[in-house]
């Protein structure tokens, strides 16, 4: 149920509906929309169904996706296309110009995973020379303690990072 609220209020918008007239072409009531867009009630599944095929929608995909993020995404693919096909380009051709520019920017993302992959070896390599170095050493002043200390911050630092990029990684293969 990660995206149903705003899901729902988003196609519900979309299609110029007010929660009334929803809740009517439904048979539900107005309340019912309501709770379902503030997430104060879930709807039972037959509800549940019932909206989804109002829209046209499939269920995991209105529990699951983001689709005002994917309208988005369509418009502007939508816009470039219009913009980068001038009228000497035919349809195939435009397609053809399309699946080349998807299949470059598939190319950079498998060099984005494989510089992401490079980072967390090379962060595990220093986190292990450090744990080796501290491990080693008989006489650890006070100064070298605070180093240390601050190079475990920045070793923290670089994996809040690398998480980042995980995520960012994991966003671009759903898209």
């Amino acid at each position: 149920m990660k995206y149903f609220a705003d899901n729902l209020k988003f196609l519900r918008r979309q299609n110029n509906f007010s929660q009334e007239q929803l809740a009517k072409h439904l048979g539900l009531n107005r309340g019912n929309i309501a709770s379902y867009e503030k997430m104060t009630a879930e709807p039972k599944i037959e509800n549940l169904l019932k909206i989804c095929k109002f829209f046209n929608v499939e269920v995991s995909e209105f529990l699951e996706k983001d689709l005002q993020n994917i309208a988005i995404i369509q418009e502007e693919m939508e816009k470039v296309n219009s913009e980068s096909n001038p009228t000497n380009l035919g349809e195939g051709e435009a397609t053809e110009h399309f699946i080349e520019e998807l299949e470059d920017n598939k190319k950079r993302l498998e060099r984005f995973i494989g510089q992401s992959d490079d980072m967390q070896k090379i962060l595990e390599g220093f986190r292990q020379f450090h744990k080796f170095k501290m491990s080693n050493n008989p006489i650890i002043t006070e100064d070298v303690k605070k180093m240390s200390d601050e190079y475990e911050k920045l070793l923290e630092l670089m994996d809040a990072l690398l998480s980042s990029n995980k995520e960012l990684i994991h966003w671009l293969k759903d898209s």
